[in-house]
């Protein structure tokens, strides 16, 4: 009865705390294990344990949160790198490079850069730590050239983004650490140049390396337009002005939009379509000649993206990067 009672409080305490719980003694490990066994619990690691519906409610990012806030305190001396500083630091990236070909927890290590088992050591030189929310990570800088070596442009773009917008790095501090290193940084210099702080969230960053990556023009972001006629203000997520006059706007719509509370700010769905159409014709009557409309899943997808792009007559100015 009393481990019975140990563990029901490890487990209540670790989802006080955001975070797996684990067993201090071979007797709690035991009965965690029993438990994983029954499929009460969860183990996404070595000594890691959720509550099995708990854990299925968390999303992607939550999941590598809890992971790490459990094992540091198993293992206060790792500093957590890559994806896992990332998500730590409240970074924007798509949910997809939480899958295990990535790996499951990245750690920085003064050696070479390896993976054992569900563990991804990743080689800093020179390593500076930064402590955040009680953690110890690599800095905002670093964690962003870890990113961009290890992952693809386009799931890295928005982890760029976001770190400068939220002013936790500056494009100088990351070409520092870049010109210490002896390895190809290309991919990071290549972040650098496209990297825009004026991205407002992960899915318009998406976005736009898409947009990169299959060679069309660049638009502008969060340009403010100006109904003539009704005297209002509206600021787009994306412009182009093209050569021959046409105006072309494309709007990213997140889920959100018309089922989060605070989005909706109270009103219907009904009510959110009227004030979007409205909005369109403002957009109109400010000269714009196309409004492409995306949602997060056709950004994810990719070629329905493009797809629309090359409806509306996107210029491409190179040919796909890959």
């Amino acid at each position: 009865m009393k481990i019975h009672k140990e563990v029901n409080a490890l487990i209540s305490q670790a989802e006080a705390e955001r975070r797996c719980c684990y067993g201090s003694s071979d007797a709690q490990r035991r009965a965690l294990h029993r438990r994983v066994l029954s499929n009460e619990l969860a183990s996404p690691y070595p000594n890691m344990y959720a509550r099995s519906g708990y854990w299925e409610g968390l999303n992607p990012e939550e999941r590598t949160c809890h992971l790490v806030v459990g094992l540091s305190q198993l293992h206060p001396r790792w500093v957590f790198a890559g994806l896992s500083a990332a998500a730590a630091l409240g970074f924007d990236h798509p949910w997809a490079l939480h899958d295990d070909r990535y790996g499951l927890v990245h750690i920085a290590t003064s050696g070479p850069t390896r993976r054992e088992s569900r563990l991804q050591y990743f080689h800093v030189h020179d390593l500076k730590v930064r402590a955040y929310a009680g953690l110890s990570v690599t800095t905002p800088a670093q964690t962003l050239v870890t990113c961009a070596i290890a992952y693809p442009f386009i799931y890295v773009l928005p982890i760029f983004d976001s770190a400068l917008r939220k002013r936790m790095t500056t494009k100088l501090e990351i070409l520092e650490i870049c010109d210490a290193m002896h390895i190809d940084v290309g991919s990071v210099l290549r972040l650098l140049h496209y990297a825009n702080a004026l991205s407002e969230n992960g899915g318009e960053s998406l976005c736009r390396a898409i947009i990169i990556e299959y060679g069309f023009a660049m638009p502008l972001l969060q340009e403010t337009l100006v109904d003539p006629y009704g005297g209002g203000c509206y600021r787009v997520d994306f412009l182009w002005r093209l050569a021959d006059g046409r105006v072309i706007v494309l709007e990213f719509d997140g889920a959100a939009k018309y089922a989060d509370p605070q989005m909706t700010r109270g009103r219907g769905v009904e009510r959110v379509v009227f004030e979007e159409r409205r909005r369109e014709d403002a957009l109109r009557r400010a000269g714009v000649t196309t409004i492409i409309r995306v949602n997060y899943s056709e950004v994810v997808q990719g070629l329905d993206l493009v797809r629309k792009l090359q409806d509306a007559g996107i210029p491409r100015i190179t040919q796909r990067a890959w």
